[in-house]
């Protein structure tokens, strides 16, 4: 890497794009074919109308990502065009290590009321979203027929032999937060609004965690990705996954794999969280090349190139808001439909505490993750039956960190 980068002062040529994103560092070396493999496959209409151009991909760890970014862009290193996530994409956004996106009326027209968060106060866009990955339930359904839509029924799916894989990750688990009602008590939280109170809703949550933990057939995993792995093994017949996990499920299980939205509370929805996968333009390009940059992101959100990837079933939802997609058209489709418009959307007011209370807006990302470092031990902690439901009970409403 250190010798490519030497070089890119050479390489850096009109028909040169350099492109970067971030991987996990658990499955780094099996994951970047594969992200690769799929940025290909989704941009596949710029590369067929400036086949000149070439595409050259840098690839870091997550955890060292912005870091690594900010080191190259000081060097005048840095990529032309970023691929990640909200949450790095606002961190290399504050570091002044990407600039933001012009023609303003193009990107309007595309997002409409949609991802305010993605324009800064004066209404230009900072950065473009791209996909939206969203959390479903997965299963095999030649032992399953049907996945549960109540919370109790998935306790009555796990009483009947069924293996069911939950994670025990704070933001793989928080969809059960919505089924037990628990979002706006812990979003208040987040937003410090909160006077001394005793939080039934989020106890009534922790009570149906530690009565699920004690059935046979449940389990929670501290790693989500090895509820997918262990689904596809026959270890698990449902679990908890991600709209972007379908297609390498697909592979393995073929036909056997069926998906759904995640089951609801008696009174209340559940709340799967999304991730937005956005484009944002890094601050070292010449001027060819952001021009060239800048076509390659609206190659990918224009209506017709989204409506195409959707049409895929990737697993992932288009963000352009003139692609619709009848949910009726495929389960797969009306699973991720449910899961984005009517159970996330459902909570839009709640969201925003709820990060904050997972990830506080420290001086530095460090006492952020910090945080949620202390929040998936107890959950973990927790489920394994090592602390009680009110010892974690005071960790989780402690808001002197938020």
């Amino acid at each position: 890497m250190t010798i490519l980068l030497s070089s890119c002062s050479s390489l850096k040529a009109p028909n040169t794009l350099f492109i970067s994103y971030p991987v996990d560092a658990s499955s780094f070396k099996d994951d970047v074919p594969k992200i690769q493999s799929r940025i290909d496959e989704y941009t596949e209409a710029f590369q067929s109308s400036y086949p000149e151009t070439r595409l050259v991909y840098i690839t870091y760890p997550s955890s060292k990502f912005v870091q690594q970014i900010e080191a190259d862009a000081n060097l005048n290193l840095g990529p032309d065009l970023i691929i990640a996530d909200t949450g790095t994409a606002n961190e290399l956004l504050k570091r002044n290590l990407t600039t933001i996106l012009p023609d303003k009326k193009y990107f309007q027209a595309i997002y409409g009321s949609r991802f305010p968060w993605a324009r800064n106060a004066n209404g230009k866009y900072v950065y473009a979203p791209w996909v939206v990955d969203t959390q479903i339930a997965c299963f095999n359904n030649t032992k399953i027929k049907e996945s549960p839509s109540t919370i109790q029924e998935l306790e009555n799916l796990s009483a009947s032999g069924r293996k069911i894989g939950l994670s025990s990750d704070p933001l793989n688990l928080i969809w059960s937060a919505g089924s037990k009602g628990a979002m706006a008590e812990i979003s208040s939280l987040g937003n410090q609004v909160t006077s001394k109170q005793a939080f039934p809703s989020i106890r009534g949550w922790l009570e149906w965690l530690r009565k699920a933990a004690l059935y046979n057939n449940i389990y929670f995993y501290d790693n989500p990705r090895d509820l997918g792995k262990n689904l596809q093994n026959n270890k698990l017949d449902w679990c908890t996954c991600w709209g972007l996990q379908i297609d390498d499920l697909k592979r393995k299980m073929g036909s056997t794999l069926s998906v759904a939205a995640l089951p609801n509370g008696m009174k209340s929805k559940a709340s799967p969280p999304i991730s937005t996968i956005v484009f944002a333009l890094g601050r070292n390009s010449s001027k060819s090349q952001r021009k060239m940059a800048l076509k390659f992101i609206k190659s990918s959100v224009n209506t017709i190139s989204q409506r195409k990837l959707q049409l895929r079933e990737s697993g992932l939802l288009a963000a352009n808001q003139n692609v619709a997609i009848p949910p009726q058209s495929s389960k797969q489709n009306n699973a991720l439909d449910t899961s984005y418009n009517e159970q996330n959307n459902h909570y839009e007011k709640d969201w925003h505490g709820i990060y904050r209370w997972l990830f506080p807006q420290e001086k530095t990302s460090k006492n952020s993750l910090s945080r949620y470092w202390q929040l998936s031990r107890t959950f973990r902690e927790f489920t394994n039956g090592y602390l009680g439901i009110n010892e974690a009970m005071k960790i989780l409403t402690m808001t002197k960190e938020n």
